[in-house]
């Protein structure tokens, strides 16, 4: 046995007999191993002792007369508590022992020889530790499982998202606005070669005005879709960059946007800031696509080398179990890119400035400002 002066054990006995109690203490005292214990003798006493307090083992007669260790152990089960179960008796047979094994009882020793019950105890409890710490590692797999089943889906869901976006920004305003700019320039094409500008003149200005309007739409649109593939961070700082998704979101939804910033302008790490945007972003589509609210608001803080951003609504709310769902990647990916940084993502979905509504927080401290910005032309 291991020196078991160090350890202390909380064991709850299951236990008629306080004679038997008593010697299997004086025992356990002898082997110098520290005992927190309890003494129970039926269900309710059983269960009220399970309930109300912490155990490291419990230790069950064979057959008590309101309970039999089989119950007992039963009721062990059941409680949801992985505690180790030894048997202690002295009328047990070898068949109903190996039973009781077999059902999930640890260990079973003859009372009148209980000095392997030190070794007994410290081995069932390190096999209860193993278990424990198999089933955590089970349950972390899954959870691993469910979140890259729902990270593919993600991916899905925002290639397709993003090819749509794409498509109808191609489609609807660069490829519209040139086919319109190419019609002006059509109709301008036949008034130079009609020789009828020089009597037109005003019309002509219009004409040449126009086309060069939607020409400029075709950039500005051009432009924003470089953005969005982008994020155009390193060119235009994050809170330009928030600026425009917010922008870019009360148009296409009718939600109203609220930018506030302090610095209203200053630059991150390349790495810092991208990361940062496209969490914030994550949160952004968030309300978008689930809120349902009617306002949103961001507001930005660098100050010192400490960044924050507060992105809240005031939609319908939830609950921090529905934001931690695994099947809720985009929050467990803004989470994550967050912390890659050194920073934390939190929640409060019970804020008080508005009924409803949910409020997230990006706190990241003890940036690096960088050395120089260059501005792409």
């Amino acid at each position: 046995m291991t020196d078991s002066v160090s350890h202390s054990f909380r064991i709850l006995f299951v236990e008629d007999s306080e004679l038997d109690y008593t010697l299997i203490l004086a025992g356990l005292s002898s082997a110098k191993m520290r005992v927190d214990s309890k003494r129970v003798e039926n269900e309710l006493e059983l269960i009220a002792a399970l309930s109300d307090e912490v155990w490291d083992l419990v230790i069950s007669d064979h057959l008590l007369p309101q309970l039999s260790a089989a119950r007992a152990l039963e009721i062990v089960k059941n409680s949801g508590k992985d505690l180790p179960f030894i048997i202690v008796s002295g009328q047990m047979g070898e068949d109903l022992a190996v039973e009781s094994m077999r059902n999930g009882a640890d260990d079973y020793l003859v009372k009148g020889r209980l000095k392997q019950l030190p070794v007994a105890i410290e081995r069932s409890i390190e096999a209860a530790k193993t278990r424990t710490a198999r089933t955590l590692a089970q349950q972390n797999l899954q959870t691993s499982e469910r979140r890259l089943r729902a990270f593919a889906l993600h991916l899905t869901d925002v290639r397709e998202r993003d090819r749509a976006t794409i498509c109808t920004e191609v489609h609807d305003e660069i490829g519209g606005n040139l086919l319109a700019a190419r019609f002006a320039l059509t109709r301008l094409e036949r008034v130079v070669a009609a020789g009828s500008a020089a009597r037109q003149p005003v019309q002509l200005e219009t004409d040449i005005r126009e086309a060069a309007e939607l020409v400029q739409k075709a950039v500005d649109a051009s432009q924003k879709l470089y953005i969005s593939l982008r994020g155009n961070l390193l060119d235009q700082g994050i809170v330009a960059a928030l600026e425009w998704r917010l922008t870019q979101l009360q148009k296409r939804t009718g939600i109203a946007a609220h930018l506030s910033a302090s610095p209203a302008e200053f630059h991150l790490h390349e790495n810092v800031a991208l990361a940062t945007y496209f969490a914030a972003t994550e949160l952004i589509e968030n309300v978008e696509m689930h809120a349902h609210s009617r306002n949103i608001w961001c507001a930005v803080f660098y100050i010192s080398g400490n960044l924050t951003i507060e992105i809240r609504d005031d939609g319908k709310g939830c609950t921090l179990t529905q934001l931690m769902d695994p099947a809720k990647f985009g929050v467990f990916l803004a989470r994550e890119r967050i912390r890659s940084l050194g920073g934390t993502l939190d929640f409060d979905t019970t804020y008080t400035g508005l009924e409803t509504g949910t409020a997230a927080l990006i706190t990241i401290n003890n940036l690096e400002q960088p050395a120089a910005t260059q501005v792409a032309t």
